[in-house]
């Protein structure tokens, strides 16, 4: 996997533009079925914390992370599927449990820690490829949304935040090899 230069990026997400209702829900079944755990978090867990905030900008989560998932299967191939990788999923949550406990557990944290933590939250990994292009398109794309719907900051950053944590599963669900 290597990072979408703009031209790739233009074509992968034209063609996630140019995909009819029929096509997109065949998508999502089959998606559902190839990684069933990665499905339900980000289109029942991420989506309903974003709708207990603001119901639209759930329907605009869901629409964008399907936009991933269109741009992901264009560029790079079929998702790989759980049979292949069964553990992949509960591997991903260790890893982000590990970088967001330290600020969901209420602590109080000065804000030169909170603003650390998020920096190295938002910086890549040893030997991860970042989407900025990607993330880029999404994040101008909730704050599109946002100029034309009320909405408050913290469920606009709140949204931003769980679309770049789903950009970096999908990176992370096509670098890893599968197991054959």
């Amino acid at each position: 996997m290597h990072e979408l230069i703009a031209q790739e990026l233009y074509e992968a997400l034209e063609y996630a533009k140019s995909i009819d209702q029929d096509r997109g829900q065949r998508m999502m079944i089959q998606f559902e079925i190839d990684q069933p755990l990665f499905f339900q978090t980000i289109f029942n867990a991420f989506a309903s914390i974003i709708d207990q905030r603001h119901v639209e900008m759930s329907h605009l989560f869901m629409d964008l992370c399907f936009e991933v998932l269109c741009v992901y299967q264009k560029a790079f191939g079929k998702t790989p599927r759980f049979q292949d990788d069964p553990t992949w999923m509960e591997r991903q949550a260790l890893l982000l449990d590990k970088e967001l406990k330290p600020l969901m557990e209420g602590k109080k944290l000065d804000e030169k820690r909170i603003e650390r933590m998020k920096a190295d939250f938002f910086s890549p990994k040893p030997g991860e490829i970042i989407q900025n292009g990607l993330v880029e398109f999404l994040n101008d794309s909730v704050d599109d949304f946002v100029s034309y719907n009320t909405c408050d900051a913290a469920t606009t950053e709140l949204t931003k935040t769980m679309l770049f944590v789903v950009v970096r599963m999908f990176n992370n669900l096509y670098t890893k090899p599968t197991l054959q």
